[in-house]
């Protein structure tokens, strides 16, 4: 009876002889793959040109972040060019400009409303440089504090129907006059409530802005 006993453990219980080679049916214990990390971008010590230009819609509210042309909605943006300290060759970023007040300001000779560009509070639009982003904007911030850009009609006849565009920063401007004045060096659109550009031209009274797209 024992021997019965024993033969019937071992049918219940298989061969302990063999061995299941088969996988197991659980999930696989496979570690998915780390995804690559981005790559960081350099943080180099730089300067940046005294003068931008770029395309910026004001009206009574300040800089709008865009505008339509046709069917395009497209951003304002100012146009700078920085030079890696050490370096020859420059490179250039295009940055969506934060507005911080309307200002006024005057030369000698012309008279300007102003708008104040707070460029710790903007954004990059477009960057051949590949530096760091925030670093960019910190070290413009650094360099020129709050940045000033003015229109006005041109003084000169001939330089009308295109208008004077004044540039100055809160602090001064490195190997660089107090400011700088582009005599007939921008021409502004006229531009509707909505933000719609079209094609007629403005010319603000010297002190003013009237609401269109500075091209500058």
């Amino acid at each position: 009876m024992q021997r019965l006993s024993v033969l019937l453990l071992l049918a219940a219980c298989g061969d302990p002889s063999t061995t299941n080679d088969e996988p197991d049916a659980g999930p696989s214990a496979q570690v998915d793959a780390a995804i690559d990390a981005p790559p960081v971008e350099p943080k180099p010590e730089l300067s940046a040109s005294a003068s931008i230009g770029g395309l910026l819609a004001i009206d009574d509210s300040g800089i709008r972040a865009t505008y339509k042309q046709g069917t395009q909605m497209l951003p304002s943006y100012v146009a700078v060019s920085l030079t890696q300290m050490g370096a020859t060759m420059s490179c250039g970023v295009k940055i969506k400009p934060a507005f911080k007040s309307f200002s006024t300001a005057s030369t000698s000779t012309r008279y300007f409303k102003t708008v104040l560009i707070d460029f710790s509070a903007s954004s990059v639009h477009e960057d051949s440089c590949k530096w760091d982003d925030a670093h960019v904007l910190a070290k413009l911030h650094e360099q020129f504090g709050a940045y000033v850009v003015g229109f006005a009609q041109a003084r000169f006849e001939e330089d009308r129907p295109n208008v004077d565009v004044f540039l100055d920063a809160e602090k001064p401007f490195p190997n660089q006059t107090a400011n700088i004045t582009y005599a007939g060096g921008g021409i502004a659109y006229a531009m509707a409530a909505d933000g719609t550009v079209g094609t007629a031209l403005v010319q603000p009274t010297p002190g003013t802005l009237l609401p269109g797209l500075y091209d500058f």
